[in-house]
Order: structure tokens, then C-alpha cells, then sequence
């Protein structure tokens, strides 16, 4: 669709047609909201986060993990998505990294970074998505602050993350943040 299309379409949907015309992101937002699992999304633009993907290391905070309360809430690794277009575009890329992701995982991503833009959290509830939110904006604050006093910060092994995820209290503090 072309971008005049798309925003046809958005003015359309309104329920109320005084109403400002929808996001171009509501095309993922709505995508995401049909995944297993996921009931709330949150989509922000937290400056620490944003300090990392705007920079080469991007791609490390999504894939690697600092800490093992970032491993419990925003789970083994989150998605990245390398810039694009916001609009139809993104959502196509969004769908196609997190479609990955399940394939690998066999579960939806707890978050997905959009290179150069920000930071979304899915969860079953708000509570988990706002803990998943916090979390991703503490490790992007430690990483910047672990690169600024002696380069690439150093992240937990493949081996740490497995144990991390797979130990039956951290399942259990899981289920009590509603995660």
C-alpha cells in the first residue's frame, strides 16, 4: 500500500471520525496484539535504550544479556529490528524478526528493539510489560555506563542465560511480577 493508502485506511477505522487519525504503528501494534500470550504492548522511547541503538552496539543489547534480572523479565534475547520506514514497512520487518524469533524460541519475544527508534515490551498484563519496559531501560543504562569505563561491556554466557531461564525461582518470581 502506498503511504496515501495507509492513511486512508487509518482515517477509515476511526470510531469516531473527529478523532486524529491513528498512529502509522498501530499496523504493528495491532499484528503483535494477535501473537499467543500477548495482550498489552508497550511502545517507548527511553533515552538510555535509545543511546544504544543509535549507536554500532545496537545489535548487542538485543542478543546478549548483562544480568540475570534481565534475563527474568525481558527473557533470553529480544528481537531486533534494523531501521525502517516507520509505517506498513516496519510492521512488515517487526512481523518478519518476530516470526523468526518464534521459529527459534518457540515463544513470542518479551521485547523487540527498533534500531534507531525504540523499545517495545509485549506481555500477557500491564504489569508484565511494564517490568519488561524497566528492565530493557536498567540494561541499556548499565551497558552504556559498563562501555563508558572500559569499552564492551561483559555479558553472561549462552550457558548462564539457559540456567538463568530454566531455574525453577526465577520461574516462580516470573509468575509473581505476572510475567
Amino acid at each position: 500500500m502506498s503511504d496515501v493508502a495507509i492513511d486512508e485506511a487509518l482515517f477509515a477505522a476511526r470510531v469516531d471520525s473527529a478523532a486524529k487519525k491513528p498512529s502509522v504503528e498501530a499496523i504493528f501494534h495491532a499484528w503483535l496484539l494477535t501473537l499467543p500470550g500477548v495482550n498489552f504492548i508497550g511502545h517507548t522511547h527511553p533515552v538510555a535504550v535509545n543511546q544504544v541503538l543509535c549507536s554500532k552496539h545496537a545489535r548487542l543489547l538485543a542478543k546478549r544479556r548483562l544480568f540475570p534480572d534481565e534475563v527474568v523479565c525481558c527473557g533470553v534475547e529480544s528481537v531486533f529490528v534494523p531501521y525502517t520506514d516507520p509505517g506498513l514497512k516496519l510492521a512488515q520487518a517487526i512481523r518478519t524478526a518476530v516470526v523468526a524469533c518464534i521459529k527459534r524460541l518457540s515463544r513470542p519475544p518479551r521485547v523487540i528493539l527498533l534500531e534507531q527508534h525504540g523499545f517495545i515490551a509485549l506481555g500477557a498484563t500491564p504489569e508484565a510489560v511494564l517490568a519488561a519496559t524497566l528492565m530493557g531501560a536498567k540494561a541499556a543504562e548499565i551497558f552504556v555506563g559498563a562501555a563508558a569505563v572500559g569499552g564492551t561491556p561483559r555479558f553472561l554466557t549462552s550457558a548462564q542465560i539457559v540456567r538463568i531461564a530454566g531455574r525453577p525461582d526465577e520461574h516462580y518470581r516470573q509468575q509473581a511480577l505476572g510475567l
